[in-house]
């Protein structure tokens, strides 16, 4: 997926701009249906791809909590919907049609409902402002330059143009999104570690240019939040609880882990898995995927702690069969045969329509013969 990083609704717009530009302008009825027609062939597009997570449970949670918040808006739109999409990047934005999408990556970074809040509050005063149907109809209405030189000097000026129309919504839904978000009773000190954990994930990545964005954001809710840093609810309050937001966003975490196990993002995974655990330690699963981690991050090594995990995995259930069949392989390449053939039949009694049974039942006849 193309890399967004928080003012990702705005960034998409780039694209539909460039469409826009390009085009013969329209009337304001067909402008409106061109841009809610980009809107849901994006949406397609990333059910078509199969990222979008369906998760009941953490569906419902995600838009109580945007329920919550859409009550302090005055608006007549629609309530938004909040979907969540399977990607490590930390991204969250909204389309005009009152779609907003938060990505696992950034349900991972964040560490209570309060922070949550703050992200669909951002995204919602997107939406409600129409923040994206505003830039796209200033650039239908740009006329197209005449020769080479004046197109040099247009695309200087609709660069500034864009950028300050993007800076002035990003202030909007900062200012208006904490509002919000002190409106519905979250607590507004959240944003302040918020904005810290971003700015150093930010760093890690290596996004410079975004790292400056956000330490300019962070000013201006240091000034707005000011003395009332001392009014942070409890520990245990709903709104600031770390072990119930991850309990909830459980599903969320497991995704991501196996998203960046996939990509071999080693520290990723690690974040995910582990967060995971907090909340859920008696998940098979979640220490089998542990255990892929360390056995690849130590493919070399004779003694390597990935077996610990495995063997956790099946001590919370004997009958999970990638926990076998991981065994089986680590003991098999070690040329320790005859503790690899057990887990091997293992595996093969417990997945019978398993894509893996024919080279495991060769793998199982060396260790045999």
């Amino acid at each position: 997926m193309r890399p967004r990083y928080l003012t990702a609704g705005l960034m998409l717009l780039l694209m539909w701009t460039a469409i826009g530009y390009a085009s013969a302008a329209s009337d304001a009825s067909g402008q409106a249906s061109r841009l809610w027609r980009l809107a849901e062939n994006e949406q397609a597009t990333l059910e078509a791809r199969g990222v979008v997570l369906h998760d009941a449970p953490l569906s419902s949670y995600i838009m109580d909590v945007a329920g919550r918040l859409w009550k302090q808006v005055s608006s007549d739109l629609d309530s938004p919907t909040i979907r969540i999409f399977m990607d490590t990047g930390i991204e969250a934005y909204a389309f005009p049609n009152g779609h907003c999408f938060l990505s696992t990556g950034m349900l991972e970074l964040i560490e209570n409902e309060s922070q949550l809040a703050m992200i669909l509050s951002h995204e919602i005063v997107h939406y409600a402002r129409q923040h994206t149907a505003s830039l796209y109809n200033h650039f239908q209405k740009t006329t197209l330059p005449i020769d080479r030189q004046d197109a040099g000097r247009n695309s200087m000026a609709g660069r500034r143009t864009i950028q300050k129309q993007i800076d002035a919504a990003e202030h909007q839904a900062d200012s208006e999104g904490l509002s919000i978000l002190k409106a519905a009773g979250y607590c507004e000190a959240e944003v302040l570690p918020l904005m810290c954990n971003l700015t150093k994930r930010m760093q890690d990545r290596g996004h410079s240019e975004t790292v400056g964005q956000l330490e300019k954001r962070a000013a201006f809710f240091k000034m707005r939040v000011g003395k009332d840093r001392k009014r942070h609810p409890g520990p245990m309050s709903a709104e600031t609880d770390r072990e119930g937001y991850l309990d909830r966003i459980a599903p969320a975490l497991m995704a991501n882990a196996q998203i960046a196990l996939r990509r071999g993002e080693w520290d990723q995974a690690d974040r995910s898995i582990c967060k995971f655990l907090d909340s859920r330690p008696e998940d098979a699963r979640a220490h089998y995927l542990k255990g892929e981690m360390l056995r690849r991050q130590n493919s070399n090594a004779n003694d390597n702690p990935c077996i610990g995990s495995y063997q956790k995995a099946l001590n919370i259930d004997p009958t999970f069969p990638l926990a076998h069949r991981a065994l089986g392989e680590w003991y098999y390449k070690a040329g320790r045969y005859q503790m690899a053939k057990p887990y091997f039949e293992a595996f093969l009694s417990l997945a019978p329509e398993d894509k893996a049974r024919e080279f495991i039942k060769g793998y199982l006849r060396q260790c045999q013969n």
